[in-house]
């Protein structure tokens, strides 16, 4: 699901001792992950910046995976030639 995001561990627990003093059953959990977006900001990107840093993110991973790739290649033929020369 590439729209949902991952609370920390820390901020799951602080929502189970909320919850456990309410004495309520559980919310479903999107209710819980909107509860926990409200609450923390950094959960997902609220500014033009920090979605721009995602991206940012993004094509440094792929220019690395590229370079990886690129470095794989190149030994699988230099070990393929070292085996038939």
């Amino acid at each position: 699901m590439p729209g949902v995001n991952q609370p920390s561990k820390e901020q799951v627990r602080a929502y189970m001792r909320r919850r456990l003093h309410a004495r309520q059953p559980p919310p479903a959990p999107e209710e819980i992950r909107r509860q926990l977006a409200g609450r923390h900001g950094h959960l997902t990107p609220s500014s033009p910046a920090s979605i721009a840093l995602q991206g940012w993110r993004l094509s440094v991973d792929l220019a690395w995976l590229g370079a990886l790739l690129l470095l794989a290649c190149y030994l699988d033929d230099s070990l393929q030639f070292a085996k038939n020369g």
